[in-house]
């Protein structure tokens, strides 16, 4: 990882699979490089590790948009789809040693929004949200 302190935050941008992904850490001061890299690295790891849990629920993703957030006309979304974009990470906001949202690039299926998992401090689950 490469962070720079930038406005309060150590930012960069990771490649993931061919696209960029934000990574933003806030919370921790300006002259803790080395922590921000080592504690970056932890939760970037632990995402690609535990991400598969995240893709399982593609059915019931897709269940939700197709009960919830289709239009009129509009064709019914397939697991297989869901799985798709769950596999593509836009962005990862953590607080430190509190913690993370995972943004996923699901724009086009929920009209704009992103599928985000929440997660609490020590990795505890908090749940699925669209912003």
């Amino acid at each position: 990882m490469n962070l720079q302190y930038v406005k309060g935050s150590y930012m960069d941008e990771i490649m993931f699979e061919n696209r960029p992904v934000l990574f933003t850490l806030e919370g921790l001061p300006e002259g803790n490089d080395e922590e921000a890299v080592r504690y970056s690295k932890q939760i970037w790891e632990w995402i690609l590790e535990y991400r598969v849990r995240v893709i399982a629920h593609a059915p019931l993703i897709a269940n939700f948009k197709n009960k919830k957030w289709r239009e009129d006309g509009e064709p019914e979304v397939t697991s297989e789809e869901i799985r798709g974009y769950l596999e593509r990470i836009n962005s990862v906001y953590v607080q430190y040693q509190g913690g993370f949202d995972i943004f996923f690039d699901t724009n086009d299926v929920f009209h704009e929004h992103s599928i985000v998992v929440s997660m609490g401090k020590n990795f505890m689950f908090k749940g699925f949200k669209l912003l």
